[in-house]
């Protein structure tokens, strides 16, 4: 099962995500991030057997790490674009002439197509029962693909991105008016792309973002994709109370027969 999380910047995705492995865990789920599934399934590879019946414990997952993103990832990568040559092909020409720098275009391809390589690897290796989760994976990417301060989003162009990603088993929504997210965005510290963004410039940017998650939710409602909406405005234990309703009644949960995904 491959559960991926969408929201704006500074809604609480990444807490959320921790609280989400936490809580399935604690009910027997075998739910991994991307970092775990990772040194999970190349510990199941030949390459992966032989660091692990060689180095000690402690270098073990920085080695395995290592190997996956010099090789194995790359070899992933490229099975996925050719797996999905249109929507390789319309991610690459979404990025061209944006009035953002190109560093910054450089920047997104990357992250994209590293994410799409490690989406592959797993469903390669995934097992029927194992959740793998993704906090920012192909829905989540229309923020990056379609989102500056100088870009009003198009829906058309969201939702022809939309059409062409795998879709998750399930998508967490997660909620917060825009005041809340800038608020959180100053406390952490700007991300990559908002450096350098005086205050007005990164509103636009954050309301832009929130148009984008508007779109990507409802088309995938539409689409019959499972979407658990959370609002995450206030005290934390609140928004994890939520979530922890939801996974609740999830056959994962309840460890239904013949609930595989």
């Amino acid at each position: 099962m491959i559960v991926e999380f969408l929201g704006n910047s500074g809604a609480g995705k990444s807490t959320l995500v921790s609280a989400l492995i936490r809580l399935w865990r604690d009910d027997g789920v075998t739910v991994m991030s991307v970092t775990d599934a990772i040194h999970h399934y190349m510990r199941q590879t030949v390459v992966g057997r032989a660091v692990c019946s060689l180095a000690p414990d402690a270098w073990q997952g920085p080695i395995l790490w290592r190997v996956f993103a010099r090789t194995v990832a790359r070899w992933h990568t490229a099975a996925f674009i050719a797996g999905h040559r249109e929507l390789a092909r319309y991610v690459w020409a979404s990025q061209r002439r944006r009035p953002i720098p190109r560093r910054h275009r450089r920047l997104i391809l990357r992250l994209f197509f590293n994410m799409a390589g490690q989406h592959h690897f797993f469903q390669a290796h995934r097992r029927p029962g194992e959740v793998i989760v993704f906090d920012e994976g192909f829905v989540h990417r229309a923020v990056h693909l379609f989102v500056s301060p100088a870009e009003q989003p198009d829906p058309g162009r969201i939702v022809a991105y939309l059409e062409r990603i795998p879709r998750p088993d399930l998508l967490v929504l997660v909620q917060a008016p825009p005041d809340v997210c800038l608020a959180r965005i100053s406390a952490r510290g700007l991300q990559v792309r908002l450096r350098g963004l005086d205050a007005e410039a990164t509103a636009r940017f954050v309301a832009h973002a929130g148009q984008v998650v508007d779109v990507a939710a409802r088309y995938l409602v539409a689409d019959g994709v499972e979407v658990v909406a959370v609002e995450n405005i206030g005290d934390i234990e609140t928004s994890v109370a939520r979530l922890r309703r939801f996974l609740s009644n999830h056959p994962l949960s309840r460890n239904e027969p013949g609930c595989e995904f």
